[in-house]
């Protein structure tokens, strides 16, 4: 996975190089389009990888909304970028004895008590870890271009 990031990542920068290039040889119509990812989904406006957050990224128009999946305890995939529950979630509290708090140390049906929306804002609180499958299932709102 690394060495097709950096391939990637190379390429990028050729491409990169290369229109710097044409564009100092002579001005031409512009080529490239930029791609929005909503990392994490909108992120910066609700909490990251929630269903909330992949739906907002949808209707603010992102081309692509990004998403990170773990695996839990019961081997069920759920969207949630680190490997702990700590940062996103209230699971220090709800589970005090369980540090460090792995994803893979717990059900899918003990995470799905945590609340993981309110330490981003209160409105958001009660928002939980969504599914893999919660995820793939949210459906494109973004109205046509």
């Amino acid at each position: 996975m690394l060495h097709r990031v950096a391939a990637v990542a190379a390429a990028a920068l050729l491409t990169t190089m290369t229109v710097a290039t044409a564009v100092t040889a002579a001005p031409a119509e512009p080529t490239a389009t930029v791609t929005n990812i909503a990392h994490r989904g909108a992120s910066a406006y609700a909490p990251e990888n929630t269903l909330e957050a992949v739906r907002l990224g949808a209707e603010m128009r992102a081309d692509l909304v990004e998403i990170d999946v773990q695996q839990t305890k019961d081997e069920q995939l759920v969207v949630i970028h680190d490997t702990t529950l700590s940062r996103t979630t209230d699971v220090e509290q709800k589970f005090p004895d369980r540090a460090p708090w792995r994803v893979s140390d717990f059900t899918l049906e003990e995470i799905r008590t945590l609340d993981a929306g309110s330490w981003k804002d209160p409105r958001y609180t009660g928002a939980v870890v969504p599914t893999f499958a919660e995820v793939l299932d949210v459906r494109n709102t973004r109205p046509a271009a």
